[in-house]
């Protein structure tokens, strides 16, 4: 199952990606995250790694799997309840702002699959209510 979601943002890709490597920032804008963090060291890039911890997911590491500084990153976790599903930010130019997309391909078991599919209404709600709060903190 794949969710992607965009939304304008009336701030450069610049501001937008600097705000994204602080990696910390996302509590502030991604619903159940208590804590985001790299584990490894700078510069970042392809192959860096960091942890997202959900308040009821638990731990999720994650590594860079694809990287267009400045413009995209995506990362695929680890061994977690999200193992081996994909996530990305991406941002360009748009109109004196900025068009913020993200994607998440999720994966799993069959049955994990079949309860994705069931909830994937709400899973793509949570996704777009995610791209607003950012909207809202960066546009602060």
């Amino acid at each position: 199952m794949e969710i992607h979601e965009s939304v304008s943002i009336s701030q450069s890709p610049e501001k937008i990606w600097d705000f994204w490597l602080q990696v910390t920032t996302d509590v502030q804008w991604r619903e159940g995250m208590t804590k985001a963090e790299f584990t490894s060291q700078p510069p970042f890039g392809l192959g860096s790694t960091g942890t997202h911890y959900h308040k009821d997911l638990g731990a999720l590491p994650w590594t860079i799997i694809r990287w267009e500084n400045g413009r995209h990153m995506e990362w695929i976790f680890g061994e977690c309840k999200m193992k081996d599903c994909v996530g990305s930010y991406h941002v360009e130019a748009e109109n004196g702002g900025s068009r913020v997309s993200l994607h998440a391909k999720l994966v799993g078991p069959l049955f994990m699959r079949t309860m994705m599919a069931l909830m994937k209404g709400k899973m793509t709600r949570g996704v777009k209510g995610d791209l607003q709060k950012l909207k809202e903190v960066i546009e602060k």
